[in-house]
């Protein structure tokens, strides 16, 4: 990631955000099409935005921090308004296809069809990301790994879980992988959920309360043999 991402985002502040988007969705697993992505999108609006207003010599970032700004500036989301936040992010898309701001750009658009309740649409741009930079892909397979686990498809969650959790993003940080994926393995593998969990337990507060809350529903340890 450019440096200069890597300034404005804050990573406790990112985290912290991310982290809330994991406990509304442990507590409302079938209402798919409302929180898949949404926080994740917020996310990527307030902390985005900035680097990339900041950043007006390139096109691209300028063409896509419009686009923020129009979904930003939205407060009502009237059917007009919608219309002009697709338009904005369809035209950074599909001018700066491949790229990295062309890429969040279709991912913006991807949770506007899961929002809207379209998941086909929704996961066909998903899929779509994932061929491309790093740091969108991320988002993007937590995404997917969400829609999977409110279709119970927990085998094809745990599978993109596992790969966000060998190689994290600023954007889809280490703790957060680690913390989906102890909730998705808390029922059937509980005691590798309790080694992933455990060291969180001295993490931030966004991310050390879900997982400790996550620990507290797993059985008791096994009892440790005594030193001789």
């Amino acid at each position: 990631m450019d440096k200069s991402l890597h300034n404005v985002i804050k990573h406790d502040s990112f985290v912290e955000t991310v982290g809330e988007a994991s406990g509304y969705v442990s507590s409302h697993r079938k209402q798919v099409a409302t929180y898949v992505g949404i926080a994740l999108v917020v996310a990527a609006l307030g902390y985005g935005i900035y680097w990339f207003m900041q950043n007006k010599k390139a096109e691209r970032q300028q063409a896509l921090g419009a686009a923020m700004a129009i979904a930003q500036a939205s407060t009502s989301r009237t059917t007009e308004e919608e219309k002009k936040i697709v338009e904005a992010f369809t035209k950074v898309s599909t001018n700066y296809s491949g790229s990295r701001e062309g890429n969040l750009a279709l991912y913006m658009l991807a949770m506007l069809d899961i929002e809207r309740g379209d998941m086909a649409a929704g996961e066909k741009k998903l899929n779509a990301v994932l061929s491309g930079d790093k740091e969108p892909a991320s988002l993007a397979r937590f995404t997917l790994a969400e829609i999977y686990l409110g279709q119970g498809k927990s085998a094809e969650a745990e599978k993109i879980l596992r790969q966000l959790l060998d190689d994290p993003t600023y954007m889809l940080p280490k703790e957060q992988a680690t913390l989906q994926l102890g909730r998705v393995l808390a029922k059937s593998k509980p005691e590798e959920a309790r080694k992933l969990l455990e060291p969180l337990r001295t993490a931030r507060a966004p991310i050390s309360t879900p997982a400790i809350e996550i620990l507290g529903t797993l059985p008791p340890a096994p009892p440790t043999a005594p030193k001789k």
